[in-house]
């Protein structure tokens, strides 16, 4: 399936979506790149902040999924703040 003809906004609300019962929140600041804060449960402290996601990068459900996948890993790991970098598909 294609993302080609979403919009931004609803492609944040998507990514909002997929990260439930996790508080989540996805802005895009400049039209281009998508910031994510991931938190855990209701809260938004100590959040993970993933900066830098082009927005023209996500046009396939499988490239969401595969965004989700990598922010839930770094959030399994404990980071709190890091610029992101697509991971290889496998």
């Amino acid at each position: 399936m294609s993302l080609i003809g979403v919009s931004t906004l609803e492609l944040c609300h998507l990514i909002e979506q997929a990260f439930l019962p996790d508080r989540c929140v996805v802005s895009c600041a400049d039209g281009e790149h998508l910031t994510i804060q991931l938190g855990q449960g209701d809260s938004l402290g100590d959040c993970l902040t993933v900066t830098g996601i082009h927005v023209h990068s996500l046009t396939t459900c499988h490239e969401l999924a595969t965004l989700v996948a990598q922010v839930r890993e770094e959030q399994r790991l404990g980071r709190s703040q890091i610029p992101f970098k697509p991971q290889a598909m496998a």
